[in-house]
């Protein structure tokens, strides 16, 4: 049997415990819910809460919504069109199942371990273990997770909480070689961590949907054989793309839709955000941290304000070396925030700067690369650069 989106939404609004469980697991149902409009989402979700259906919990949810969340969790965590408090009490609902799988996979690995096994990867096992140590914090309710899904490397995190007092909600994108890991590790929260506990009223959503440049499968570090895709122009419009329908249905959230927007990208992170851009995503302000570049055929918004903020690293180091055919820079041929006159720029020093010189060493490209993870993060010697960015946020 099929429905239609509009009659499948009136099944689930009655639906039985076991029926919506049930429903859950057939996939062409699934589908027809993904491919609705979220807004429509949005509005069914809204009127469950009207009418007849019983007032709401101490949650928030009616007896109704909360069914439907606790009995297909990993369906309703997400659905574009939810509201981000229903995803994420969906993927905390959906937590001590993803825990289970994780913790299997962390038994099998440490079996390996103890019994010697040549292809037994020790970098797997501590991600696994970071992952058990994560999805615990999920459960407990002290990480949102507004999207989860592992074997795609898929997540987002939601930092804050919304609702009628909510200002500026941050779309923060990070940049090359990002994994599964270092989401678990708190390694890619810090910026957005700091804004939302210094500007009021800021919510933020820390966002990877699938594999990135150079993204290793375990905590084992980069792919460096990899690295080449951070200047592919097919995966940063792609990936623009999928952010574009992120933003779509993120901003069906009524206490999300009408503030302020801003999305900040660090190196390849840009180039996802401004590929957004290109496939009709809307922002109030773009915010480059290191950012990599832009498609050819992106064009800055009149009604968005640019800025870039970056230090001496590797992207930009990149970005001066010539390449042969086109005579532009290696990274994104030329066509980068720092050569860009819309970007406002703010350039800072790194605290071994003085030690470059011609940059042909290792240590020198060791500088670089600091400099290059420095900027995205809360060090104290990245202290001006938060300040600044909350400023550019707040103003």
């Amino acid at each position: 049997m099929t429905l239609s989106g509009v009659a499948l939404l009136g099944y689930l609004s009655t639906a039985s415990e076991a029926d919506v469980k049930a429903l859950a697991t057939i996939p062409v149902w699934q589908q027809t819910l993904r491919g609705m409009d979220p807004s429509k989402i949005g509005a069914w979700w809204a009127g469950l809460k009207t009418g007849a259906h019983p007032a709401a919990n101490e949650s928030g949810f009616t007896q109704v919504q909360e069914l439907l969340l606790a009995a297909a969790p990993a369906m309703f965590g997400a659905l574009d069109g939810m509201p981000a408090l229903a995803r994420v009490r969906a993927n905390q609902l959906n937590a001590p199942s993803l825990l289970r799988a994780a913790e299997n996979d962390l038994e099998t690995a440490l079996k390996l371990s103890g019994i010697g096994q040549a292809h037994h990867d020790p970098n797997r096992t501590k991600m696994l273990q970071n992952e058990v140590a994560y999805l615990k914090q999920v459960e407990a309710g002290e990480v949102q997770l507004y999207l989860y899904d592992r074997d795609q490397s898929r997540i987002v995190e939601m930092i804050g909480t919304q609702g009628p007092d909510t200002r500026h909600v941050i779309t923060y994108v990070p940049g090359t070689f990002t994994g599964m890991n270092i989401f678990y590790t708190g390694g890619v929260q810090q910026v957005s961590t700091y804004l939302t506990s210094r500007v009021p009223g800021t919510v933020a959503f820390v966002y990877k949907d699938g594999r990135f440049p150079g993204e290793e499968d375990t905590a084992g570090g980069p792919n460096l054989a990899r690295i080449r895709e951070a200047n592919d122009e097919k995966l940063a419009r792609t990936s623009g793309q999928q952010l574009a329908g992120f933003e779509t249905g993120m901003r069906t959230d009524p206490y999300l839709n009408g503030a302020e927007q801003t999305g900040i990208g660090h190196s390849w992170g840009l180039a996802i955000v401004t590929g957004s851009e290109v496939a009709g995503a809307r922002y109030d302000k773009v915010v480059s941290l290191a950012g990599a570049g832009m498609l050819p055929d992106w064009k800055p918004q009149a009604t968005t304000e640019y800025s870039n903020l970056y230090d001496y690293d590797l992207p930009v180091h990149g970005q001066g070396v010539p390449n042969p055919i086109t005579n532009t820079g290696v990274v994104w041929n030329g066509n980068n925030p720092i050569h860009r006159d819309e970007f406002e720029q703010h350039y800072y020093r790194g605290p071994h700067d003085d030690q470059l010189r011609a940059i042909n060493t290792v240590e020198e490209g060791n500088i670089l690369m600091e400099n290059h993870n420095l900027i995205a993060s809360n060090s104290e010697d990245n202290e001006q650069v938060l300040k600044d960015i909350r400023g550019i946020v707040a103003r």
